[in-house]
This record gives C-alpha cells, sequence and structure tokens, in this order.
C-alpha cells in the first residue's frame, strides 16, 4: 500500500482554492476539508469564537492534519484543506515537513480586470454573486493588497505561490498543479514563483 498524501491550499480569496480542492476530491478520491465552512459553522454554533481572530485555528487545523497524516500512513488516504491560510500562519506549522503546502492567487488581477472576472466566474453560491456592489468594492481592495502580502510572505518562509492567473489559462494552471502535488513535485521545491 502506497502512503497517502495530506495537501494545505491557502492563498488568495478567488484564486481557484475550491476549484483545485473539488478536483482532488472528485477526480482522485481526497477527503476535502474546507476551512471556510468548519469556521462559519464553528463561529455560528460557537458564538464566543466569533472574534475575527483566524489565527487561534491553526491549532484545529494542526489536531486535523495529524489525524489524515496517520490515515495516509495506515490506509493510504489522501486529504486536501483549503482556506485563505497565509504563509506566516503556517510558517510554524507543527506538521509543516509532513505535508505539502501551497498558495494561490491571481497575481494577474488588477483593478481593471478583477469586478469582471468575480462577477462573470463566480457560481450562483459564491459570494460575489449575492453581494452588493460596495461589499465587491471592498473585496477587490483586500484581494489586491492580500496578493502584495503573498508575494512577500511566500519568500519570507519559503513557501510555493503559484500564479492562477484569469479566464481560460486557469485551467491549465490548475490541472499542472494537480499533475505536480500528485508527484510530489511542490513537497520538495518550497520557492516562490
Amino acid at each position: 500500500m502506497s502512503l497517502g498524501k495530506v495537501i494545505i491550499i491557502g492563498g488568495n480569496k478567488r484564486a481557484g482554492k475550491t476549484t483545485l480542492s473539488l478536483k482532488l476530491h472528485k477526480n482522485y478520491q481526497f477527503n476535502y476539508y474546507n476551512f471556510d465552512m468548519l469556521l462559519d459553522s464553528l463561529e455560528e454554533s460557537l458564538p464566543i469564537l466569533n472574534d475575527k481572530n483566524d489565527s487561534k485555528y491553526i491549532t484545529l487545523l494542526e489536531s486535523m492534519v495529524k489525524r489524515s497524516l496517520l490515515d495516509a500512513q495506515n490506509y493510504g488516504i489522501n486529504s486536501v484543506y483549503e482556506y485563505i491560510f497565509t504563509p506566516k500562519e503556517l510558517a510554524n506549522f507543527k506538521y509543516r515537513d509532513d505535508v505539502q503546502i501551497i498558495f494561490l492567487a491571481n497575481l494577474d488581477a488588477n483593478m481593471a480586470n478583477i469586478e469582471s472576472d468575480l462577477k462573470t466566474y463566480s457560481k450562483r453560491y459564491d459570494w460575489p454573486s449575492f453581494v452588493s456592489d460596495e461589499d465587491i468594492n471592498r473585496n477587490i481592495e483586500w484581494i489586491l493588497k492580500q496578493n502584495e502580502k503573498l508575494l512577500i510572505e511566500c519568500k519570507e518562509y519559503h513557501f510555493n505561490l503559484i500564479n492562477t492567473s484569469r479566464g481560460e489559462k486557469r485551467d491549465k494552471i490548475i490541472n499542472n498543479i494537480i499533475n505536480n502535488l500528485l508527484e510530489g513535485y511542490y513537497e520538495d521545491n518550497c520557492t516562490s514563483k
């Protein structure tokens, strides 16, 4: 029996984290953990946790990854975790050397194209489909600032930052990421791209 893989995908909003994770889940039978849904559910059911400080959830991630690593070792089970984790949050991650960690961002985003991309490529259940223009504009500013932060932090903490680009290029890039993850490429190549 071969060892399973445990992958953590962090990065910016609208960078393809969910698309990549769902492809790994559907096509390669990875267990899929969407931290957005998990944390929203925790904060809704336990309002005391809703303090806008997500760094406390790294301990939860470590606990879950520990179990996934045991499943990978004992049963060959693959797992993928996805959220807007930052390199700084995962720099001292307890199992950093035992998992594959990558960060995604649409580094081709700019003020001229990001709003149309948000509206064009969002599914009916994605947040850009049901929020106000004011909220979209606030998120555009956040996304562009986060791209700058990711470039700096990935270099500082020695993580891969992959430009998922936009439009038709994105599908090719995501498929290439999948191939590299399955081959273990990102596990050994810890430089910013």
